[in-house]
């Protein structure tokens, strides 16, 4: 799979729109020139042949600012893409317009504004499936055999337990996927540890020779991402023979969470394994709080389970990040060491995040003594620049200049680094102290002083075991209203730092503020969704990489739902391959995720994968209903429906069924609020037993002229950059004649009773629904 700039263009000509005459340009070392006595307000079509088809994501131009007044982009005589002013993509003479189809020749109309035109720059972005595997990330050198060879011995080189590890997870990833049998005469894979200056960054080659694969690296997780490279070449006939040389661009490539509740722990593995492994993250940042319990200091635990009680029964409000952190369980020690050991085991690097001088509720909740209270509450009316304050029943800072604050927080360090035993860092928070320098303690006091003598005692404590620190950047930016950005010059350099407050000051590049300091900075809360200027910001001199950060319950679907999974998959390949990585061709990514990598890493982390895919059945819908569909939609699914009332007969047995659905209008996405219901599907079983599945909008349906993975790049939409992902496909997407996106989304349910034939399918409506969905096929798949 190649993803990035067609270099494979074969012919452009230029015509008068919609003509075959044509119309030259003059060219001059700058590019074709259209001079404004010659086009005066027409329009010109430029046509572009490439090579093969490929999956436009779009056409780039540069042109003098303000020459044209709107660009379309054309396929086979359709519009498949438009620019003009009001969209606003025009910024300094480059036009980005996205397209999202698959094609050979395109025509790109640009309508002038009696003024030359010099075409100095025409790039199409885009995708084109080659004779490689499917690999995600993109592997940077990889060459395959076509034809599949059986499967010989996985084996290590050595006795070195990296080596063995690789070799028995990849055998049992092989088994959990295909049904192959290592074969005398096949295939041998060999798992080799090279701990060379040559594998140093997580490089890892696979070479091919003399009928044995040799897969290489210097550390067990690069091992494993061979393992997985691996595996993409091999089906239920064999191994395909190749080579590759992969490493990373960036070496921080992180995923931020809470723990879990107990009965999430087997999603969190899945993760691990399924998700986080193959797509190349190193570094999970668990945050603990009060979520473990503290031998120490017990009474943190039982003042932290009251309020959650207290909470759950309405008396008291939540108490911040209470659904991150396990929902409110208290975790036994054991627990904790068991699940972070099924990351270690993989190879993951293991950092503990200990709130610590703010965000530590949990703390002034047991030791309200302890609290740094400020005389006055504030409050935030608008929270597209900043976070509002947390509820003021709980004090959210505690007071430096309180020596008992310093005992009470080592313990608490002591006790989770014994747990998570991480190998690098322990990350200290120290974010958003909206209290400091403001109780009677700390009046008069300098609050950045106050604020670098904490991190250097909690700097020092951690230095203690050999450890590094890491921390959120927030309260050291000279662009916030905190008054401590001049402890910047007071703490050590080697801190890690963090900054994600990039997403309130999205036109300036804030990173720069740490870096001109001496400090090593990460994106923290990186977000695809609208990270301005990642390619050159990623690229700085002292900018290791990036977090994907959660703040929501450990769960699929509200992983799901916030954007996470999703998050998950497409900043892989933006933090793997930061170097080339091109934000311009998004709709190409898009397309790539959902049909080659989605479905397959979903079934994965429910365990519902079939290596021999499924056998499908359409069920047709009842005769239509004279109905009055928009032409787009019913162009694009001629059996469409309107759903409410309709009862598709079924009598069949399946695994799971296929709904294709949208919807007519669309329903308000409100950020920290559960999607809005609009309705049920009821599955009806011959015996009589009955299941509802839940629509809800945005989160398994999406109205039809939306594009499928487009975010919603405003920053007040900063932890939920996206909607309708990971729960349902894009099984149907086309244009309407103005060239717009009509989708249609495939909602995938997994039946619980695959034994038992369904006699129907309905819908009905919620009462007073506004968003109208439509049916527009109905698809059972059963296990081959």
């Amino acid at each position: 799979m190649y993803i990035g700039k067609l270099e494979d263009i074969e012919k452009i000509s230029y015509t008068h729109e919609g003509t075959d005459v044509p119309f030259l340009p003059e060219e001059t070392e700058n590019g074709p020139l259209f001079r404004w006595g010659n086009v005066y307000d027409s329009a010109i079509d430029m046509h572009v042949r490439l090579s093969k088809t490929a999956y436009i994501g779009a056409v780039c131009l540069t042109l003098p600012e303000n020459s044209v007044c709107g660009v379309d982009v054309l396929a086979d005589g359709k519009t498949v893409g438009t620019y003009s002013a009001e969209t606003g993509r025009l910024t300094g003479g480059a036009v980005t317009v996205p397209v999202g189809v698959g094609t050979d020749r395109l025509t790109v109309r640009l309508y002038t504004s009696l003024a030359d035109v010099l075409i100095s720059d025409l790039e199409i972005l885009g995708a084109r499936e080659d004779d490689e595997p499917f690999v995600w990330p993109c592997p940077k050198g990889m060459q395959a055999s076509c034809a599949y060879a059986p499967l010989g011995r996985v084996q290590a080189a050595s006795e070195d337990e990296d080596e063995v590890f690789a070799a028995a997870f990849l055998r049992e990833r092989i088994g959990e996927s295909f049904s192959l049998a290592e074969t005398e005469g096949g295939v041998n894979i060999l798992f080799q540890k090279d701990t060379s200056a040559a594998y140093a960054g997580e490089r890892f080659t696979v070479s091919c020779e003399d009928g044995k694969l040799t897969v290489k690296a210097a550390s067990r997780l690069a091992l494993l991402y061979g393992a997985t490279t691996v595996l993409s070449n091999m089906s239920s006939t064999g191994v395909r023979p190749f080579s590759c040389d992969d490493r990373p661009d960036k070496e921080l490539r992180g995923f931020h969470m809470g723990l879990p509740r107990r009965d999430r722990f087997e999603f969190v593995r899945r993760l691990f394994r399924y998700v986080l492994l193959p797509l190349r993250y190193n570094m999970i940042m668990v945050q603990f709080t009060a979520a473990m319990r503290f031998d120490r200091h017990p009474e943190i635990n039982r003042a932290w389970a009251d309020t959650v009680r207290r909470a759950k029964a309405g008396e008291l409000p939540n108490p911040p990040h209470m659904a991150l952190l396990a929902d409110g369980e208290i975790l036994e020690k054991e627990e904790v060491a068991s699940l972070l050991d099924c990351a270690r085991e993989l190879g993951f690097e293991i950092v503990p995040e200990v709130q610590s001088l703010g965000h530590v509720q949990y703390i002034t909740i047991a030791y309200p003594e302890l609290a740094e209270i400020e005389e006055k509450e504030v409050s935030v009316d608008d929270t597209r620049k900043e976070d509002e304050r947390p509820a003021a029943v709980y004090h959210h800072c505690y007071c430096p200049s309180d020596e008992r604050v310093y005992s009470l927080i080592y313990d608490i360090i002591d006790e989770v680094v014994e747990i998570a035993r991480p190998q690098r860092y322990v990350h200290i928070g120290h974010d958003e102290v909206y209290q400091i320098g403001v109780c009677k303690r700390c009046k008069g006091k300098d609050p950045a002083k106050l604020l670098a003598h904490h991190i250097c005692a909690l700097y020092d404590h951690i230095k203690g075991y050999g450890l590094k620190t890491m921390m959120w950047a927030d309260m050291l930016q000279p662009v916030t209203l905190y008054k401590t950005p001049a402890a910047i010059d007071m703490i050590p350099k080697d801190i890690l730092m963090l900054d994600f407050i990039w997403y309130f000051h999205t036109d300036k590049d804030v990173e720069d503020n740490l870096l001109d300091k001496g400090f090593t900075v990460a994106v923290g809360n990186l977000y695809s969704s609208h990270f301005p200027r990642y390619s050159s910001r990623i690229k700085k001199k002292g900018v290791i990489g990036g977090e994907v950060s959660t703040w929501v319950e450990v769960c699929e679907e509200v992983y799901a739902n916030n954007g996470k999974m999703w998050e998950l998959m497409y900043l892989s390949e933006m933090l793997w391959n930061a170097d080339r990585f091109d934000a311009r061709n998004r709709r190409a990514y898009t397309d790539v995720i959902a049909r080659k990598l989605q479905p397959d890493l979903r079934d994965l982390i429910r365990g519902t994968y079939s290596e021999k895919g499924y056998a499908k059945t359409s069920i047709p819908l009842p005769a239509p209903r004279a109905e009055a569909l928009p032409a787009a939609l019913l162009a694009a699914l001629p059996e469409a429906r309107v759903a409410d009332g309709l009862r598709v007969a079924v009598g069949k047995c399946c695994d799971r069924m296929v709904l294709l659905h949208a919807t007519l209008h669309s329903a308000p996405r409100i950020v920290w609020r559960p999607f809005e219901k609009i309705g049920d599907y009821t599955v009806e079983y011959a015996d009589g037993e009955r299941i509802e599945i839940p629509v809800k909008y945005a989160e398994n349906i999406l109205v039809y002229n939306a594009a499928y993975g487009e975010p919603m790049p405003q920053p007040y939409y900063r932890h939920n950059g996206y909607v309708g992902t990971w729960l349902a496909d894009p099984l149907v997407t086309a244009k309407a004649g103005d060239g717009t996106d009509v989708t249609a989304l495939g909602f995938v349910w997994d039946n619980p009773r695959p034994d038992k034939e369904i006699a129907a399918v309905s819908y009905r409506a919620k009462e007073n629904d506004y968003c109208v969905p439509v049916l527009g096929g109905l698809l059972l798949q059963s296990k081959r």
